[in-house]
């Protein structure tokens, strides 16, 4: 009984040699498919047949091969779309004023600088470390009996030398202890306004006043002040 590809000399040749012609597929269409179905019956064995439960068998898988390649293809469509609406509604968030996880912060080079937290619960003491491009210490403050929740400090733009700090961005350590003694994740907060979406990853990515964040590290979307002006 021949009931393999392989024993269809034939039927491969004709097979490579549409393969060899120019935008040929390597995938096994219904049309080959239906076309290697006639092979096996012509080239089988006259006194040991195929039966016809092999046939019905492989009739059943390229079938369900074939329903699978569909949805595939549908899901595909569906992600295509979904991205595609994804990536628009995106463009809403230019101009908004938002709160978002981020241990960068911008800074401008003149006066002071409002620097915000999030603390799980009520903090003893923590420290506060400003830290330049190149990693070096920039400021450090000391700050006691903080509430849980979201809360402020202001760094007055001056290093540890009291020398007044240059524009650029900087990094924002936070170490806390809770009231028991015990360490605590106080996590730093941006605000700003998203000035840039880029889709270079073909991802939506943010850019809070020139600091790169991802969707989900924005915990509140706002108004802008420009808006609430136009408004007013």
């Amino acid at each position: 009984m021949i009931g393999g590809i392989e024993n269809v000399s034939s039927y491969e040749e004709m097979v490579a040699g549409q393969k060899a012609g120019p935008g040929a597929s390597s995938e096994l269409g219904q049309d080959s498919f239906l076309k290697l179905l006639v092979a096996q019956m012509q080239h089988q064995d006259p006194l040991n047949p195929q039966g016809n439960e092999e046939f019905i068998a492989q009739l059943a898988q390229f079938t369900s091969l074939e329903q699978l390649m569909g949805v595939n293809t549908a899901l595909g469509d569906i992600y295509a779309a979904t991205t595609s609406m994804n990536n628009a509604s995106m463009t809403q968030l230019l101009g908004r004023d938002v709160t978002a996880y981020s241990d960068d912060i911008p800074y401008d080079g003149d006066g002071p600088k409002m620097l915000h937290y999030q603390a799980p619960e009520d903090v003893d003491r923590m420290t506060i470390t400003i830290y330049d491009a190149d990693g070096k210490v920039v400021s450090r403050e000391e700050v006691n009996k903080v509430e849980a929740g979201e809360g402020s400090w202001e760094w007055d733009g001056k290093d540890v030398h009291g020398v007044q700090a240059k524009e650029g961005t900087y990094t924002v350590s936070i170490k806390a202890f809770g009231t028991n003694g015990n360490a605590l994740e106080v996590q730093n907060l941006l605000k700003g306004m998203v000035n840039e979406m880029s889709y270079a990853t073909g991802a939506p990515v943010p850019f809070v006043d020139g600091i790169e964040v991802t969707i989900g590290a924005i915990l509140k979307v706002e108004t802008s002040s420009t808006d609430a002006d136009k408004s007013a």
